[in-house]
């Protein structure tokens, strides 16, 4: 039985879950994370730069030899969110063929998939680290 409306649960649901074609990409998007995740990007080079006869911290791409700039450089995070549906048992939700979910939380944000400057992938420099704030 059913602890929600004490009725019978459908006969399948003894045997388990079964599997759905589906279910597949999704072992596939999580593996396709976890090597993005891994890959050995080119890192960023942390360097001195002058001009104009006056020094500064900068950080060089290795990929296209510019320097960066700070809008220019994004970790790219898939940002999951698992918002619960809001009474999916009430006769409204039945009438009107919806179900409601409201989100007043931020996403859950997994650890950065990679950096991102421009249009190609890169990681920090050597011995850097992020700092969410």
């Amino acid at each position: 039985m059913s602890a929600a409306r004490n009725t019978p649960a459908p006969a399948h649901a003894a045997e388990g879950v079964a599997a759905h074609p589906a279910d597949a990409l999704l072992r596939q998007l999580d593996d396709l994370m976890a090597a993005i995740r891994s890959a050995d990007f080119p890192a960023l080079l942390a360097e001195e730069v002058e001009d104009d006869r006056e020094t500064f911290p900068a950080v060089r791409c290795p990929r296209c030899g510019d320097l960066v700039e700070s809008e220019e450089l994004r970790a790219v995070t898939p940002a999951f969110l698992w918002i619960a549906a809001d009474d999916i048992e009430s006769d409204e939700t039945r009438a009107r063929g919806a179900v409601s979910f409201y989100n007043d939380q931020t996403p859950e944000l997994e650890e950065t998939l990679y950096y991102r400057h421009r249009e190609h992938a890169v990681r920090l420099p050597e011995g850097w680290r992020e700092d969410w704030q």
